[in-house]
């Protein structure tokens, strides 16, 4: 039989939860808005201070300086770190979930019609903490920090707006057909499992019931037809947030291509503080977003509450006195807020700005060549890389069964081959004999020799990779020395890799060469080590750790940048070396920035970075 809550069309039903999403956010008003700027400052200038320090505090205790899985080692001190570890986790859960909850809590109480008295959220707010302390409140720890932040639908908050899968595994992955598939399949279950868990937050902070069982509710509730309503308000709120993010950036432009007009030495001053001001509107216009799609969450709750369990109802929420302060005043403190904050960043985006304005030397290094005209570390791909003018070629090198070395940077030859070989079963006359194909292209496997004397005809420099097959001899660096000695190519190119024992033999055998380590997962400082650069993975290749690497003395290069936004930031910031696997869009864009007259140009790079909107 259907119950009365089914009846509605979908259009209406889609209709009604914006309506009543608007309400809810309109009664709120000010202090609704406010309240979640507040938690973001906070998570932001309290959370994430803290939680790096613990996070130090437990490399130091493991006898680290920074976050390195080559000299990760059980023993010691390892114990403490997990604690702090722990802690830290602990810490972060407890943020988020109560973040969220008081949002929730908030819109309840809008749909009620009563204020938001700080007396009243903490009486509501009280069973909520309680139940975070319970075994039982776990299940939300995977929801707030695994399925929200990789699929992006709900909620959303900076203490898990990093959490993504790294571009270089996603990347190597969407690189074979059926590794491709299936990861395409399994976002998809994710988004759709995302969907269907969307209400666990609203039904976890306005029932008495346990994470696990907020999850499963909100499976129950979103059965059917039910969800498509759902799904069709947020994405209106998000299609409409975008809209706005798009009116904000050109509103922001506007002043400074002014000012290069009209006053080009104000122009540093106008777009630094225009970036401060376009900052506090996003922050701002984050959470109008935020309650907004919280609102449409809790207005789908309240529609289909005959879907909850006779035992499981929604709380009123506690009534209280009237605030002591008026909307006016709300809204002048907010403003005052905004203003103040707003100043602040654009005092502190001065220099960048006059930095922006110079034109970036970075380095551009074309990913195992340039696979637009060749399969990846092939002669093909060198040439193509050189014609298309980058300034290095970054390649692998592996030592196969007979001790010698090939370019190859898988361990078997499945993806680029169609055999299940493995490179270390096989001698070097076997795997040149082997072509291989990716896309419209096809190539033999090169022997190093081949692609050092094909790359010094070229006048093309390397970066040569020193990668881990597993027929790795002892004294395989030694070897590998030798050989470019032999080919008159050794000291006219640069080297990497992310064994660090290989990185000290290479530096121990040759101190004049200058070679780099690789770390997919940098944090926490910069490793102890006698390589004179860091190559860093992209996702986490930040501010912080380019600056701490820069002041150690080391060079930073940055892998695999491969998105234009990305490759942008990364000129802007003067990274010493982008290596992507687009080397004629990132060359484009550091020409294109040569070329430019004034900052316009460089604050949209500059807002596309720091102006983040949900």
């Amino acid at each position: 039989m259907r119950t009365r809550d089914d009846r509605p069309g979908i259009w209406s039903t889609w209709g009604l939860l914006l309506s009543g999403a608007w309400r809810e956010v309109r009664q709120g008003g000010a202090r609704l808005i406010g309240l979640i700027l507040l938690f973001h400052l906070a998570i932001v200038v309290i959370a994430f201070p803290l939680i790096g320090w613990l996070f130090r505090e437990a490399l130091r205790a493991g006898g680290m300086a920074a976050l390195d899985f080559g000299a990760l080692r059980p023993g010691g001190g390892f114990g403490v770190s997990l604690a702090l570890i722990l802690v830290i986790c602990v810490i972060a859960f407890w943020v988020v979930a109560v973040q969220f909850a008081v949002i929730v809590i908030a819109l309840r109480r809008s749909r009620f019609g009563l204020p938001l008295t700080l007396r009243g959220l903490l009486r509501d707010l009280g069973g909520i903490a309680r139940k975070l302390w319970r075994p039982s409140a776990l299940p939300l720890a995977a929801y707030l920090f695994l399925l929200l932040p990789l699929t992006g639908f709900g909620f959303t908050t900076a203490l898990a707006q990093g959490i993504a899968v790294p571009p270089f595994i996603s990347g190597e992955l969407l690189k074979e057909s059926t590794t491709a598939i299936a990861w395409t399949l399994l976002m998809l279950a994710l988004v759709l499992l995302n969907i269907r868990f969307a209400l666990t937050l609203p039904v976890f902070a306005l029932t008495d019931a346990t994470g696990g069982r907020a999850m499963r509710l909100s499976w129950r509730i979103t059965r059917g037809r039910a969800v498509v309503p759902l799904v069709g308000a947020i994405l209106t709120v998000l299609v409409v947030a975008a809209i706005a993010t798009v009116a904000l950036l050109i509103l922001a432009l506007v002043p400074t291509a002014i000012a290069d007009e009209a006053a080009p030495n104000a122009s540093p001053v106008v777009a630094a503080f225009s970036l401060g001001a376009a900052q506090v509107a996003g922050l701002l216009l984050t959470s109008l977003v935020t309650a907004a799609i919280g609102a449409v969450l809790v207005a789908f709750l309240a529609r289909f509450k005959a879907r909850l369990p006779e035992d499981l109802q929604l709380r009123e929420p506690a009534r209280g006195p009237e605030p002591r302060l008026g909307r006016g005043a709300v809204v002048a403190l907010l403003a005052a807020l905004c203003a103040a904050v707003a100043v602040g960043l654009g005092a502190a985006a001065l220099p960048s700005m006059h930095r922006l304005a110079a034109y970036p030397d970075t380095f551009v290094l074309a990913h195992r060549g340039f696979t637009e005209g060749g399969v990846e570390n092939t002669i093909c791909s060198l040439e193509a890389a050189a014609e298309a003018g980058a300034d290095l070629v970054e390649m692998d090198v592996m030592q196969t069964k007979d001790g010698r070395f090939v370019v190859m940077h898988d361990a078997k030859l499945s993806r680029l081959a169609g055999t299940d070989a493995a490179v270390k079963d096989l001698t070097l006359d076997e795997l040149t004999a082997i072509t291989v194909r990716a896309g419209d292209h096809e190539c033999a496997i090169p022997s190093l020799a081949e692609y050092v004397t094909r790359a010094a005809e070229l006048g093309m420099p390397l970066l040569i990779e020193i990668k881990m097959g597993g027929a790795d001899t002892d004294d395989h660096v030694a070897l590998l020395v030798a050989e470019l000695e032999s080919l008159d190519a050794l000291e006219g190119n640069i080297y990497h890799t992310l064994d660090a024992a290989s990185a000290a033999e290479l530096k121990h055998l040759r101190p004049d060469l200058t070679v780099g380590y690789i770390m997919p997962f940098a944090g926490g400082g910069v490793p102890d080590t006698p390589a004179d650069f860091l190559v860093v993975e992209e996702w986490s290749a930040s501010d912080e750790m380019q600056r701490d690497t820069e002041a150690a003395g080391l060079g930073f290069l940055v892998w695999t940048v491969n998105e234009e936004t990305a490759i942008r930031q990364h000129l802007r910031r003067d990274t010493d070396g982008i290596i992507t696997d687009r080397p004629d869009v990132a060359l484009g864009a550091r020409s294109e920035m040569g070329d430019e007259a004034g900052l316009a140009d460089a604050l949209l790079d500059a807002l596309d970075r720091f102006v983040v909107v949900f």
